[in-house]
């Protein structure tokens, strides 16, 4: 692998492209580890798709998005106003070529090193949060009471069940566990509840936005510099790398392209492309639920999550492959208490707020974390899809040991760029 060959001992300065929870958690970590660091983001830190996190750090999500139950499932998720998967015609186009490499991840050695990859960041993804969050002092946010699937179907039940002895064999304890309990861990469900899978490690914030507005006031209290701007692109110059903004450009000895969706665009301009698509989530914030939950409850068969939160109970979930910039369809928001009614009956709307973001998905589920080949001082973060929160303090550990030389807390071949290029084209490294 291609390392710059004078990290060690230049100054290091490094610009972090972005400032939802990947980019602040790298950002945080490399200021941790001695970088000097600044941080460019067009609007306020947390104010994009971070903002409207589910809040759950879950241990469930290593598998690629498409799997082999989803896709015999999909004519009637795209029929169904209620479906968790919705795909825009105008954007129909651009999904193709993702589809086809998310069916071909589905291939016994590309699945098997998908979940392995996966896995193997999440297992240490919870531990990895402390030395960010003793940094920020932001211990309160992160409590790690469990993880629970609710399933009203014993259909339903039984396919999930299926995958308890992947994610055992990786140490992510997971057991099904009985409508009797269930009911004495959440009382506030339905009774028709069968029965679940519980995942004891799993954990939850309970304020997304809030943790990274803290890790942003640790920076800034340290005297790291915030740049409010549009990037527009970056450049390999000599000695660095220059980051063209609306306003302004300037040069940094390294940078970080953490801008999620966005990093699609800027890696265009640098002859890169991956097949990175929007796909977009709704939450629904119920400030005044009369529901509290002690840990995190995903609903399996609309597949959506309610997690009780500092304000309140958030309702979160779905996937809308359309346009980022398209306007949002809110139904799709009020789509969630409609179908929360069926497992919280006695959940409140009162002064319910919906929200849309943008998940930056690509096709196997696994982010792309790495430097590029002709460039290696550019390093990239981005691609995580529903695991930013969880996998954003394990990320930043990678990055900031990417850019030191050293080894990384997992093995970084598998989340490379690379793996979606042709070989004459490879460029990332």
């Amino acid at each position: 692998m291609t390392h710059p060959t004078d990290i060690a001992t230049a100054p290091r300065s490094v610009a972090v492209l972005g400032a939802g929870i990947v980019g602040l958690s790298i950002a945080l970590k490399l200021h941790l580890d001695g970088f000097r660091v600044t941080v460019v983001e067009k609007g306020e830190p947390m104010h994009g798709t971070s903002y409207g996190n589910a809040g759950y750090l879950s241990e469930a999500n290593i598998f690629p998005p498409a799997s082999s139950d989803m896709l015999r499932q999909l004519p009637k998720f795209m029929l169904s106003k209620e479906g968790p998967l919705v795909i825009k015609p105008d954007y129909a186009t651009k999904m193709i070529p993702w589809a086809l490499k998310a069916v071909g991840a589905l291939k016994p050695a590309s699945y098997e090193n998908i979940v392995a990859g996966l896995a193997s960041m999440t297992t240490i993804a919870y531990t990895s949060f402390d030395e960010l969050l003793t940094a920020a002092n932001a211990q309160h946010l992160l409590t790690r009471e469990g993880g629970l699937v609710a399933f009203r179907t014993l259909a339903g039940l039984e396919a999930k069940s299926r995958s308890l002895p992947i994610w055992n064999s990786f140490g992510l304890a997971a057991e099904r566990v009985s409508a009797q309990l269930i009911l004495e861990m959440e009382p506030e469900l339905c009774k028709e509840i069968v029965g679940g899978i519980f995942f004891k490690n799993s954990g939850r914030c309970s304020n997304p936005r809030g943790l990274g507005q803290l890790y942003a006031a640790r920076l800034r209290a340290a005297g790291v510099e915030f740049i409010s701007d549009e990037v527009r692109g970056v450049e390999a110059v000599a000695g660095g790398v220059r980051i063209h903004t609306a306003g302004s450009s300037f040069v940094s000895e390294q940078v970080v392209l953490a801008m999620g969706f966005q990093t699609g665009a800027i890696l265009q301009k640098l002859d890169v492309k991956v097949p990175l698509v929007s796909e977009r989530g709704y939450h629904l914030m119920l400030p005044r639920s009369g529901v509290s939950l002690k840990r995190p409850v995903v609903f399996g068969e609309p597949h959506f999550a309610a997690t009780s939160m500092d304000e309140g109970l958030r309702l979160a979930g779905t996937a809308e492959f359309a346009r980022a910039e398209a306007p949002p369809n809110m139904d799709r928001a009020w789509m969630l208490l409609k179908l929360a009614k069926r497992y919280l009956p006695n959940v409140n709307e009162a002064d319910a707020k919906p929200w849309m973001g943008v998940r930056p998905s690509l096709p196997d589920g696994l982010p792309a974390i790495g430097l590029m080949r002709d460039a290696p001082r550019i390093a990239y973060a981005f691609g995580h899809a529903h695991n930013g929160l969880t996998l954003s303090a394990v990320t930043a550990r990678c990055v900031s040991a990417l850019l030191q030389g050293k080894k990384a807390p997992v093995e970084l071949e598998r989340y490379r760029m690379e793996r979606f290029l042709q070989p004459e084209r490879a460029t990332v490294s």
